[in-house]
């Protein structure tokens, strides 16, 4: 094995004494099943305030070439790990790249649970967006009677907050879907 003869300082270490800390401090980071280098670089970003959004961006190719990646989990993790992709729609390895894709995007990934919630909600909200345009047709055809115009403004305020609501779901909904494309 080769060591370092010349120990002089390196510019991207720090050398911390830890005192009576440090025997605490390894059976926290063997409790949290990380390493002690990687429990301090964690702490370092917090004090920072790095933030996994400030990632660079991240090109995504239009093929359909991918990288396979091995994961090892114990078997009671992968247990819960599949247990709960299974009850978010996924399967395990969706929910993994989902899981992943949401640190690096700061965007949502859909399951087909929440897919099919969402569905079900616009459905009702542009139901409720039509009886409330037939509602305003009916205020509309008596103009001249004034508690109908208050109540034709609230309406039309309704109605461009579901039509805005609904537009965003939308648009949430096919970028999951181009994003499973991809």
């Amino acid at each position: 094995m080769d060591r370092r003869t010349d120990r002089g300082p390196r510019s991207d270490r720090i050398d911390v004494p830890l005192g009576d800390m440090k025997g605490e401090f390894t059976a926290w980071c063997q409790r949290q099943g990380v390493t002690v280098n990687d429990a301090v670089r964690q702490m370092v970003v917090r004090v920072l305030g790095s933030d996994v959004r400030q990632l660079p961006y991240v090109a995504l190719t239009d093929g359909h070439e991918r990288v396979s990646v091995k994961v090892q989990f114990s078997r009671g993790e992968y247990e819960a790990v599949t247990l709960v992709a299974q009850r978010m729609g996924f399967t395990l390895s969706r929910f993994l790249v989902a899981m992943v894709r949401a640190q690096i995007t700061s965007h949502p990934q859909l399951g087909d649970r929440e897919v099919a919630a969402l569905e079900t909600s616009n459905y009702q909200l542009a139901a409720i967006g039509r009886n409330l345009n037939q509602i305003a047709r009916a205020l509309n055809a008596q103009p001249l009677a004034t508690p109908q115009q208050h109540r034709l403004a609230v309406i039309d305020s309704l109605r461009r907050e579901i039509d805005a609501h609904l537009k965003a779901v939308h648009d949430m909904q096919r970028a999951n879907l181009e994003r499973w494309r991809r």
